[in-house]
C-alpha cells in the first residue's frame, strides 16, 4: 500500500516540468508571441509613416517642391500654347495671333538679329522655309499684300518674271504703280539673290533723284518676290524712236548724264544702259530703271564681269 502511494506521487511529480511557472505570472508577450510580432510591425509602420509626413511637411515648408513642379508645368504648357510670348495683351489683334498655330505665328515673330545669322536661324522655335530664309531680312514675308493691288494690264516681261500695271486705293484716290513679280526658283537657280538685293537697295536709297525710278515697296511670299515702283505713263524711250529735235536730244542726254553721274558719285555702276531701260514720265522727262546688273563699288575696286544686252555691246568685246 505504501509502495503504491509512493509510485503515484512519483508519477505526478514527473508530469510537471522542473521549472514550472504559474500562468498568472506570465506577461502577454510571453503568452501570445504572434500578437507581439504584429504589434512590432504596426509600430514600425506608424513610425515610418510619421517620418514621411514630417519629411514632406519640412520639404513643403523649406522650398515648396510641389509649388516648383506646378510652376514648371505651367511654363511648359504656356510655351506649348504659344501664349507665353505676349502676357500683356495690349491689343485684341495680338491676342488673336497668339492663338493661331505655329506655322502662322512664326512669320510674324522674327528678329533681324536672328535672321541675319544662318546658325541662329536654324535654332528658332518656329522654323523658316529655305525659300523664305534666303530672301530675309531684306524682303519681309507678306501673304496678303498682293491682294491690295488690282492688276490693270500686263506691261512687259523680264528675266525672272513679269511687270504689271496695278492700281491701289479707291476710285477717287487711286494711284497707279508698276509691280514686278519675280519667280524665286529662277532667281535661286541663277544665283541672283545678291543681285536682287542690290537692285532693291539702289532703288530705295537713290530713288529720290528726279531721273531715277523709285522703289516704293517690296515683299515676298512662298513662291514670288514683289517689287513695287512708280508707274511711268509714257513708256520706254525705245518706243518713241523718231526724228527728235536737237534741243530735245541734248535735253535727254543731259538728264541721263546727270543720273549716271549721281550713281557714280554714290559708287554704283548701272552696266545695262539701253533705250528699253530709259522710261519717260508724265512730263516726258527720263527715268532710269532696271538695276538688276548694277553693282556697288568701293574706291579703287574694279569689275571684270561681262554683262548687259548683247545687241548693245561693242564689237571690241568679242
Amino acid at each position: 500500500m505504501g509502495n503504491a502511494n509512493s509510485s503515484a506521487i512519483f508519477l505526478q511529480s514527473e508530469a510537471k516540468p522542473a521549472c514550472a511557472i504559474p500562468e498568472q505570472s506570465l506577461s502577454p508577450v510571453q503568452q501570445f508571441p504572434e500578437f507581439a510580432a504584429s504589434s512590432k510591425k504596426e509600430s514600425s509602420g506608424s513610425r515610418a509613416s510619421s517620418r514621411q509626413i514630417r519629411r514632406s511637411a519640412s520639404i513643403d515648408e523649406d522650398g515648396g517642391v510641389f509649388n516648383r513642379l506646378s510652376e514648371s508645368f505651367q511654363r511648359i504648357s504656356r510655351s506649348l500654347s504659344c501664349t507665353a510670348l505676349d502676357t500683356t495683351g495690349h491689343s485684341q489683334r495680338q491676342r488673336h495671333r497668339n492663338l493661331r498655330p505655329w506655322s502662322r505665328v512664326s512669320r510674324r515673330r522674327w528678329h533681324e538679329s536672328t535672321l541675319a545669322n544662318e546658325h541662329l536661324l536654324s535654332k528658332t522655335c518656329w522654323p523658316v522655309t529655305k525659300a523664305e530664309a534666303l530672301f530675309l531680312p531684306h524682303f519681309p514675308v507678306d501673304s496678303i499684300a498682293e491682294a491690295q493691288y488690282a492688276v490693270v494690264e500686263h506691261i512687259a516681261n523680264g528675266a525672272f518674271g513679269k511687270v504689271y500695271k496695278v492700281r491701289a486705293g479707291e476710285r477717287t484716290t487711286a494711284a497707279d504703280y508698276a509691280l514686278k513679280v519675280l519667280s524665286k526658283s529662277e532667281i535661286i537657280n541663277s544665283g541672283a539673290i545678291g543681285q536682287l538685293r542690290d537692285e532693291v537697295d539702289i532703288q530705295t536709297i537713290c530713288g529720290h533723284h528726279p531721273f531715277l525710278a523709285r522703289c516704293v515697296r517690296f515683299w515676298q511670299n512662298k513662291k514670288k518676290v514683289f517689287l513695287l515702283s512708280d508707274y511711268l505713263s509714257n513708256g520706254e524711250l525705245f518706243q518713241k524712236f523718231t526724228k527728235f529735235p536737237h534741243e530735245l536730244v541734248r535735253l535727254y542726254v543731259a538728264e541721263i548724264a546727270l543720273a549716271l553721274d549721281f550713281l557714280h558719285q554714290a559708287g554704283i555702276i548701272h552696266r545695262d544702259l539701253k533705250p528699253e531701260n530709259v522710261l519717260l514720265d508724265e512730263d516726258f522727262h527720263v527715268r532710269l530703271i532696271d538695276f538688276g546688273f548694277a553693282r556697288w563699288l568701293s574706291i579703287g575696286t574694279r569689275t571684270r564681269t561681262i554683262c548687259g544686252t548683247l545687241q548693245y555691246m561693242g564689237k571690241a568685246l568679242f
